[in-house]
């Protein structure tokens, strides 16, 4: 009987060791993570100062960094409210303002950052180590089907701070704290992206330009044996009649009057004659050495590099008789210049041209003194401010 009742008793005792035993393994095997898993917790928050030491009443920043777990099948959910600027309380410490960043999310992280800005206004805290409150998040675990777990808590530790002292008495280094944050980052990289847009903007404009500057310099070269020569100005020809005009009369005081010296004169006035008749001018730019013939004036054009210019025209005094005489309406200030200038083309034309060769002198001096001012006049007006007055007023007339 005895011996029955001890062998019972060993084999309850084996049946609950061996229970025991059983339990201890299922629950190591629960709780170890499986193979390329990592054991971690589902949320971790720090802070992180804009300096180690303050002042009362100075203002500093303050960043809190909060990472929770996003996988699949979990992902925690913490009461981000009580980290608004507003509610959050770290006494002694004030929050005045906050900003919250964008999260970032690199898997299976999900990073959550406050930006505040805190100062101490206590006094009695000079030359001593004062803490950070340490913070209590609220967060629970959600499953991918909606259902939530409990709520839980995760404890932020303190953070030391030195009032007017360089390092914290509790702190391990005394290395200076970044300040960057969330939001620096992002604003940085838009800045950069900006930039880089502009940049091949700018090389996509540099290269049209090229193109362009390179087409043209072709189109040039191509069209340089084509080009057309500018002619000149009406002020620069009435110059020349003008210079023309002064010449033969100082010849013909010094050497009195000849057919050359009034085939000269002629020709002069035949330029002016066509400048006044709006009719066209020859104008050929001549080499250096190039021959003046007769009904032709020399001038020069160009500053730098002048170059001679051979006047011509074939207005005579019947054109300009013809031209007075058709009936049409004349401005009394035309007629006045035309009048000597066709006048005098028809003497010097009969002492250039006449078969005895013998002019009155008298009367070539007066009809060179009285074509010389009709000449300047002309010239006078045709200049721009006074060319610009005229076509005013006849706007005006019109009008």
């Amino acid at each position: 009987m005895n011996r029955a009742w001890c062998s019972a008793a060993v084999l309850v005792v084996s049946v609950v060791i061996a229970g025991g035993l059983g339990s201890i393994a299922a629950a190591q095997t629960a709780s170890d993570p499986r193979q390329g898993e990592v054991e971690t917790d589902p949320i971790k928050c720090w802070w992180k100062a804009d300096r180690t030491a303050v002042r009362v009443g100075e203002r500093f920043g303050l960043v809190l960094t909060c990472a929770v777990i996003e996988t699949g099948p979990t992902t925690v959910v913490p009461a981000l409210n009580q980290l608004e600027p507003g509610a959050l309380s770290l006494t002694p410490f004030e929050v005045t303002s906050g900003t919250r960043g964008d999260d970032v999310v690199a898997p299976p992280w999900r990073y959550v950052q406050f930006d505040y800005s805190v100062r101490l206004l206590a006094d009695g805290f000079f030359g001593q180590d004062l803490t950070i409150p340490s913070l209590t998040v609220t967060y629970n675990l959600q499953s991918a089907g909606g259902t939530e777990g409990r709520d839980q808590t995760y404890v932020l530790p303190a953070l030391p701070m030195r009032v007017l002292s360089l390092v914290p008495r509790s702190v391990s280094d005394i290395r200076d704290a970044s300040g960057q944050t969330f939001a620096t980052i992002a604003s940085r990289r838009f800045r950069s992206s900006l930039a880089l847009v502009l940049g091949w903007v700018s090389v996509a404009f540099a290269a049209v330009l090229s193109l362009m500057a390179v087409a043209g310099a072709t189109r040039q070269y191509r069209a340089k044996a084509a080009a057309a020569v500018r002619t000149l100005p009406v002020p620069s020809m009435l110059g020349a009649c003008v210079n023309s005009l002064a010449a033969v009369g100082s010849d013909a005081a010094r050497d009195g009057w000849s057919p050359a010296l009034a085939r000269r004169a002629v020709a002069a006035l035949r330029v002016a004659g066509a400048v006044a008749l709006e009719q066209p001018v020859a104008q050929d730019f001549a080499d250096q050495d190039a021959v003046e013939r007769d009904g032709q004036i020399t001038t020069r054009a160009g500053w730098f590099r002048s170059q001679r210019v051979l006047l011509s025209a074939a207005v005579t005094q019947r054109t300009i008789a013809h031209h007075l005489g058709n009936g049409r309406r004349v401005r009394a200030s035309s007629r006045a210049r035309l009048e000597p200038i066709g006048e005098a083309l028809g003497v010097l034309t009969v002492a250039s041209y006449g078969r005895d060769g013998k002019a009155d002198a008298s009367s070539l001096d007066a009809a060179l003194e009285s074509s010389q001012a009709a000449v300047r006049s002309l010239r006078t007006s045709a200049r721009w401010p006074l060319r610009t007055a005229a076509a005013v007023m006849q706007s005006f007339q019109r009008a």
